[in-house]
């Protein structure tokens, strides 16, 4: 990791820091499945908001195969989650290192009635518990688990994860000699070029029009990226011209062999004639960091396509410590002369993708920076206030990665909102930690007051909950994205759909009683369920708003009432009572 490791020395993510003699042991670790280890999802590939912490393991799209623990060791927590990493076990190991096993079906038998007695000492399905040490012993392929797709799970896989026990933090497993089979480069899809905000132009020749295309400062263009018999080269534009720092991005992702899911690459790299210019390798990284993915990435690009552009350049305010990059990525090409630019992407197995090209000076005059209004400038470093008559917007101090004009406008209320709406900046635009948006509701009367929050409008004038209530004359909560915001008020009760059961209903042949129950806008809040007034466990899949109680001894045959009980974050209540019989 050439260069790298006196980065992260200072940094939190610090191999050497670390108790391990071997940061990397190849023999430690055995799989934790019995099949064929195939991936859905990589190590520090991109996901929204985060990078992904682990390996996903797929499981032939089913369920409930064996999860065996890969080394020695110990249980030392438990989760149980309708959302996130659903139910997952964490299993420490002597050598300091920490295992993590997410999206389960079940436990193993004794686990899983140590946490269901938790859940009804709690009278809750989410449960998160540290055993003692020598609660739960396990030898390295011991059963623990059967794999599942709870949580946030889109389908049925095991997640996995090696962490470093001391700090928490995810190493990449792949590192670790897993039996992935894996000879398949990197495929490089597209490369992005970005002229700086200030004192750059860039000029694009297209071979099919033979026009060109030219670029003001601030401003990037993406250019695809094809297979020749000489290698890599760009489709449709022959020659690229530049006057000023340059930045570039790419597409770019690996795959291993057996499977074509897109998976992340291990290292990029760029050169200028031969020169390191900006080296990135993922061998770890922390959970307190995750979210300067959103820095890390072209975020306004996958906002509008969807594709994951990662910046071989350093935005001002990303704190990532996984790069080496000389004066941050940015490239000055001489004007009357050309830079030989190269293009490295590795994976783990030493598979590499290079595309070589050339950028050649443009002798002009620097471009003048775009005028901005400086009441509207938003200084990543500094705090920033927008203040109308009707809103405030506060930005903390590093809330955002780059420095850039706030583009406000008031528009008309529409059908949902109670106040106008505001178009707070742009969705393109990335922030890091939360933004206070208050909106004037004066206006609101009392008997809504507790019922209103902030909601934001899609493009569509669709409105999701963006949170907060009324306090002292305004409406007011904590956002993570511009967008268009207004008042709403919520005054409607989860709704409570039974799946299969019926007034009066005879149970004696079913296992399981399963409910619906969503809620429109602000988030439900509480969810009971009861059995001749005695809680009930019901397991929550909350990606399916599903609550299903497994029927069992505590409910004996004859008679019964089952009494639910929903409410959302506004206060609004739904009760059904259903008698039944067993």
């Amino acid at each position: 990791m050439r260069g790298l490791l006196p980065v992260l020395a200072v940094a939190v993510l610090v191999l050497s820091g670390s108790a391990h003699t071997d940061p990397f042991p190849k023999d430690y670790f055995q799989s934790p499945l019995e099949i064929p280890l195939l991936l859905s999802g990589g190590f520090a590939e991109m996901r929204s908001n985060h990078f992904h912490a682990g390996l996903d393991i797929k499981t032939e799209g089913r369920t409930g195969h064996r999860v065996r623990a890969s080394a020695d060791g110990w249980v030392s927590r438990i989760n149980v989650s309708p959302t996130g990493y659903g139910n997952a076990l964490y299993v420490n190991h002597p050598n300091g290192y920490q295992t993590v096993y997410a999206h389960l079906d079940r436990f193993s038998d004794d686990i899983q009635a140590y946490a269901k007695e938790l859940q009804y000492g709690n009278e809750s399905f989410d449960i998160q518990t540290f055993p003692e040490k020598d609660r739960f012993p396990v030898r390295q392929g011991d059963l623990i688990a059967w794999s599942g797709n709870t949580g946030g799970s889109g389908g049925p896989h095991l997640h996995f994860e090696i962490r470093d026990a001391a700090t928490a933090e995810p190493l990449n497993p792949m590192l670790f000699g897993l039996p992935v089979i894996d000879s398949t480069a990197p495929r490089i899809f597209r490369v992005k070029i970005y002229a700086a905000s200030t004192g750059s132009s860039v000029r694009l020749e297209d071979t099919r029009s033979g026009g060109w295309r030219r670029l003001g400062p601030g401003e990037s263009a993406m250019i695809d990226v094809v297979a020749s018999p000489s290698g890599l080269r760009f489709d449709r534009i022959g020659r690229i011209e530049a006057s000023g720092p340059v930045g570039f991005g790419i597409q770019t992702h690996d795959y291993h062999d057996g499977s074509n899911n897109h998976l992340g690459p291990y290292r990029i790299r760029l050169d200028a004639n031969l020169t390191t210019v900006f080296d990135m390798e993922l061998q770890r990284f922390s959970f307190s960091d995750t979210r300067f993915l959103n820095a890390h990435v072209d975020y306004a690009e996958y906002q509008s396509s969807r594709r994951w552009v990662q910046r071989s350049h350093v935005l001002p305010g990303n704190r990532l410590p996984l790069y080496e990059a000389h004066n941050n990525g940015w490239v000055n090409v001489p004007s009357d002369g050309f830079t030989e630019m190269t293009y490295v992407v590795e994976d783990v197995a030493g598979n590499t993708s290079r595309l070589v090209f050339t950028i050649h000076g443009l002798d002009e005059e620097p471009a003048p920076a775009p005028r901005v209004d400086q009441d509207r400038w938003v200084d990543w470093r500094f705090p920033f206030t927008l203040a109308t008559p009707d809103l405030a917007v506060r930005v903390p101090e590093g809330a955002v990665y780059d420095s850039f004009e706030l583009d406000y406008a008031a528009l008309p209320p529409g059908s949902q909102s109670l106040s106008a709406r505001h178009r707070i900046h742009h969705s393109g635009e990335p922030i890091h930690s939360s933004v206070n948006v208050r909106i004037a509701a004066d206006h609101i009367p009392p008997r809504l007051r507790s019922k209103v929050l902030l909601g934001r409008f899609d493009g569509e004038g669709n409105v999701s909950s963006a949170g907060g209530g009324w306090s002292a004359g305004n409406v007011a909560a904590n956002v993570r994205s511009f967008g268009v915001y207004g008042i709403v008020a919520d005054t409607t009760a989860p709704s409570i759909r039974p799946l299969n059961i019926t007034r009066g209903a005879s149970m004696r042949g079913r296992s399981n009683v399963a409910l619906r129950v969503r809620d429109s806008l602000s988030g439900l809040a509480l969810f009971e369920g009861r059995i001749d007034g005695e809680w009930r466990l019901f397991e929550y899949d909350a990606k399916n708003a599903l609550f299903t109680h497994h029927f069992d001894e505590r409910t004996a045959p004859g008679s019964h009432v089952l009494t639910i009980r929903a409410v959302d974050n506004k206060g609004n209540e739904n009760r059904m009572e259903i008698p039944f019989s067993r």
